[in-house]
This record gives structure tokens, sequence and C-alpha cells, in this order.
């Protein structure tokens, strides 16, 4: 007697569930994740040397780096402005005197840098499209002072703006 009864109570606790059931519903639940670009750019002066005695016997050719080290592996480019001396080239100055010198992307006398753009603009350093994540990317940079009558003697500056984009 005791099996029928508990029999019963649980078939009546089964059908007594399954009516508070009478429909359902679906939503769907959208999961996301943002990976952000970060890159950063560190830079090492360009100096054509301290102690020039004359910039009319052949060009200057120097070489620096810019470092940049990406969080992930998005592709960048760098560009470099005018300077602020600028007058149909760039100029270092001292004074009242401008000693023009180049800074190129690609090789000493090949392509000037230009301000940055879009990636892949002519002028600019662009990274590979893979393979940029982690590890600093080094980037050559090649100065140029070309072959002129020397100027007056002095400590010539000029200070440009490089800029990543990523």
């Amino acid at each position: 007697m005791f099996k029928k009864v508990a029999f019963i109570a649980f078939a009546g606790a089964v059908a007594a569930s399954s009516s508070a059931f009478a429909g359902t519903d679906m939503q769907l639940m959208t999961v996301s994740a943002t990976i952000s670009s970060s890159c950063s750019l560190a830079m090492a002066p360009l100096n054509f040397g301290g102690a020039l005695t004359t910039t009319n016997a052949a060009d200057i050719d120097v070489q620096t780096t810019a470092t940049v080290t990406c969080a992930n592996d998005s592709p960048f480019n760098i560009g470099i402005n005018n300077g602020g001396n600028f007058s149909g080239t760039r100029r270092m100055k001292s004074g009242a005197n401008f000693l023009p010198y180049e800074v190129y992307v690609d090789g000493f006398g090949v392509n000037p840098f230009t301000a940055v753009g879009a990636f892949g603009a002519v002028g600019n350093y662009n990274s590979p499209l893979t393979g940029n994540a982690i590890a600093p990317n080094v980037v050559p940079i090649y100065g140029r002072i070309p072959q002129q009558t020397t100027p007056q003697s002095g400590t010539y500056t000029d200070t440009l703006q490089v800029t990543v984009n990523y």
C-alpha cells in the first residue's frame, strides 16, 4: 500500500509540475570582447656630429632609429613632419643661419619622410600587415646634410614631430 500511495504522490507531483510550464520563450545573448590597438613610440636623436668643420666636401649621412612596440598584431605607419624651420627643405637653425638637411624613409637620398598619412602612404614607413605584436619594431631613419657651402659656425638644431598611426 505504501508503494501505491508513494507512486500516486509522485505522479501527482509530476503532473502538477508539468502543468506549471504552459509555454517557452527564447532570447539570444550577444557575447563580445574588444581588443584595442595600442602602440608606443620611442625615438633616438638624429645627430650629425658634434664637430663638423665642413659640409662642402661630401654629403654627411647618419642613421637613427624609431622603436615601435605594439600590444597586438596591428599594422602601423610612421610619418615625420617638416620641422620648425622648413622653407622648401628641412633646415636646422643657429641664430639667423640655416643648415639644410633631410630625413629619408628608405635609404640615404631615396624618399624623404612626409607627415603621417593613411597606411601605405608614400613617404611613410609602413609596417608589414602582420607580425608587429609585442616585440619592438626597430625602424631605421636616414639623415643627410647634402654637400653645400659650409654655413657660419654655431650649434644648429631643429625639432621634428614623429607620428605613428596604428
